[in-house]
């Protein structure tokens, strides 16, 4: 090279970082044993329902609201409160059923949920839920035996940020502001995320988001 010459530089391009999951998956379907390791972080992004931004492109169906501050309507409010009052009546008393009633079913999931999803390549809601709800079911024993027989007085109800997939509405990382028995209170995450299909509020899974 000429002294003076410049040196040919390359056009920069830019790229859209993909994210961590998808390449994951990709790498892990070569091989069965890599698959069932993935589930867990899978499940991560589908079952608390798809968190991150990086999963859609800008023309996605999902909608997620800033991270500013969030103003509830009365109706979301009302409904998220009372979800939470009987998260806490069940934990006074331990009951794993009345917990387990509160919580998204395999119908709900399949049938309302789960086609509004954006759509995730050769995954099917049945196989996603049969490696989901043995996660769920250590994460309610989880609750219970962190949490069980606690008498907590809700004060108010703090999701984090709200995605909507069309109709249904997803409030992530809720902390639910207690006071607890000494009269001290405390901001709790009880479950993971928590779902509003058709006006009714459940609890998307208790695996912390």
């Amino acid at each position: 090279m000429n002294k003076g010459e410049r040196i040919p530089v390359q056009p920069h391009r830019l790229t859209t970082a993909r994210p961590p999951l998808l390449d994951l998956l990709k790498h892990a379907r070569t091989s069965a044993g890599k698959i069932m390791w993935a589930i867990g972080l899978l499940l991560g992004v589908l079952l608390m329902l798809l968190s991150s931004r990086s999963w859609f492109s800008p023309d996605g169906r999902s909608n997620i609201s800033p991270r500013e501050p969030l103003v509830l309507s009365p109706e979301a409010r009302a409904g998220l409160r009372t979800l939470a009052e009987s998260v806490l009546q069940a934990l006074r008393t331990s009951d794993c059923a009345a917990l387990e009633q509160l919580a998204l079913t395999k119908s709900e999931f399949c049938k309302e949920l789960w086609p509004k999803l954006p759509p995730v390549p050769n995954l099917t809601c049945e196989w996603v839920w049969s490696a989901y709800a043995p996660q769920n079911a250590e994460g309610l024993h989880r609750l219970l035996q962190e949490h069980g027989g606690r008498d907590y007085t809700l004060i108010r109800v703090e999701p984090q940020r709200i995605v909507s997939y069309g109709e249904a509405r997803v409030y992530e990382r809720v902390r639910m502001i207690v006071m607890d028995e000494s009269g001290q209170q405390r901001a709790l995450q009880l479950s993971g995320s928590i779902c509003e299909l058709n006006g009714t509020f459940r609890v998307c899974s208790f695996i912390l988001d």
